[in-house]
């Protein structure tokens, strides 16, 4: 940490219990305008042709470089324990 930077103070977050057991999506539409981004994750039914939204959410682009660099992260930590070593260099 910097000098001059102040360290942030811990989080107390809370889960709604109607969220505790999460969301599916395996499909995923990005957009953005010069403001903001916006991720809108699916759950698509591809024998029906069909999906619905489960998810929107909205990031300024600050936090969509945090984002990213917190998923290449956790991906690395994953694929290193988990993967076979061939694959995980294949991106």
């Amino acid at each position: 940490m910097e000098e001059n930077e102040v360290e942030p103070p811990a989080l107390a977050l809370t889960l709604p219990d109607d969220l505790f057991g999460g969301v599916w999506s395996n499909f995923a539409i990005v957009s953005h305008s010069p403001y903001e981004f916006t991720i809108d994750f699916v759950r698509v039914d591809y024998n029906q042709g069909k999906g619905i939204v489960t998810s929107r959410v909205n990031l300024s682009p600050l936090f969509v470089t945090q984002l990213l660099e917190t998923l290449q992260t956790n991906w690395d930590q994953y694929a290193q324990k988990a993967m076979p070593q061939d694959l995980q260099d294949g991106r």
